[in-house]
C-alpha cells in the first residue's frame, strides 16, 4: 500500500484484515503463507490488505456476495438492519 492515498483508508483496511483473519480460515492461511515466505508480518499484512481490496473490488464490480459467506448470518444481519431502520 502506498502512502499516497488516504491514511484513514489504510487504517480501515488494516482493521478489516485483523477482523477477517480472526473469522476466516482461508484468509488466515493466506496471511500465514505470505509471512512464512517473506519472513515479515508487516509484508504479510500489506499483502493480505491488497488481496482483500481486490476481492472487494471484484464483489462490487460483479455484484457477487462474499465468497465464504454464511447465508444464515447474512440473513440475520440484513433483517436486523431492516428492523432497525438502516435499510429499507
Amino acid at each position: 500500500m502506498t502512502k499516497d492515498g488516504s491514511s484513514i483508508t489504510r487504517w480501515a483496511l488494516s482493521v478489516m484484515v485483523d477482523t477477517v483473519m480472526r473469522h476466516n480460515d482461508p484468509i488466515r492461511e493466506y496471511y500465514a503463507s505470505v509471512k512464512k515466505r517473506t519472513g515479515s508480518g508487516k509484508l504479510a499484512h500489506v499483502s493480505t490488505m491488497r488481496k482483500l481490496t481486490r476481492m472487494l473490488y471484484h464483489m462490487l464490480k460483479t455484484r457477487e456476495n462474499w465468497k465464504w459467506e454464511t447465508p444464515q448470518l447474512t440473513e440475520r444481519k440484513m433483517t436486523r438492519l431492516t428492523i432497525g431502520g438502516g435499510v429499507s
